[in-house]
């Protein structure tokens, strides 16, 4: 099991999901994706029992996933449910949408947010699993 991935919080499997698509990639993939990108991202995350985790979403200059606050400033804090990240990485929640109907808050550079739904159809995530 991955130290990514925390009991309760389902987001943290596709986190860790992407951490190996991250790895996975060519250095030309990986390179085109950072320069798409260019934004480190955090996820503040609350699941159904109030446990809230931090995950680090780096498409800057690693190219990785993380859990914690990690030691890089991140570019966007984005603030939501555990099943409204599952449901936005997987493609089934519209992320303008859910940011305009207050289903997640987003912290610093909202324009850089907007980029996420690339980076999520880029690595392809598994929906089926969860």
């Amino acid at each position: 099991m991955s130290d990514i991935v925390i009991p309760g919080f389902k987001s943290s499997q596709l986190i860790a999901e992407l951490n190996k698509s991250f790895e996975a990639f060519s250095p030309e993939e990986k390179a085109k994706l950072l320069k798409q990108v260019n934004g480190v991202f955090q996820f503040t995350i609350k699941n159904k029992e109030g446990k809230e985790e931090n995950f680090i979403v780096d498409c800057k200059k690693g190219g990785k996933a993380s859990r914690g606050k990690g030691s890089v400033k991140p570019d966007a804090v984005l603030v939501l449910k555990d099943g409204d990240f599952v449901a936005l990485a997987t493609g089934k929640l519209n992320g303008q949408k859910a940011y305009m109907t207050g289903k997640f808050k987003v912290k610093g550079q909202i324009m850089l947010a907007m980029k996420l739904d690339s980076v999520f159809k880029t690595i392809k995530l598994p929906s089926a699993k969860l």
